[in-house]
């Protein structure tokens, strides 16, 4: 998925319902979705960096343990991803963030959300909820 490089903060693993390979399961905008989870340093650095696709219903979540006002970049994703902030459980804002091609990660572009958040799901913009702000996010106990 989206390789998601936030700023001077740390992610903390997401609780939830887990499948057996360790994913979780959301619902957002009503729709669930099975997320793989950045649990550790090296997946929050990663993201979906070289996945040339995100299958419907599926994607990425980070968690904070604060509130948050991080940015995310596409450096070496090949695909589009739509990035959906949330807070308390409640979506603050989208963005779709294209790839970004350029060698030099510092030169990609970066996108962040419209007011502090607590979570981040990374989907397929084209395969994937529309959320709205306002719109509803849960994890599955």
């Amino acid at each position: 998925m989206a390789v998601a490089l936030l700023l001077g903060l740390l992610l903390t693993a997401c609780g939830g319902s887990s499948t057996p390979d360790g994913r979780v399961v959301g619902v957002l905008d009503g729709t669930e979705l099975v997320l793989e989870v950045a649990d550790s340093d090296q997946e929050r650095a990663t993201g979906l960096m070289g996945r040339t696709s995100v299958p419907a219903g599926t994607g990425m979540v980070f968690r904070y343990d604060e509130p948050s006002e991080g940015r995310y970049y596409m450096y070496r994703v090949p695909i589009p991803l739509r990035a959906t902030f949330i807070r308390q459980g409640r979506v603050v804002s989208t963005v779709v963030m294209p790839p970004c091609p350029l060698e030099d990660p510092q030169a990609c572009p970066t996108y962040g959300a419209d007011g502090p958040f607590d979570t981040v799901v990374e989907t397929d913009p084209e395969q994937a909820p529309r959320p709205q702000a306002g719109d509803a996010f849960s994890l599955r106990d």
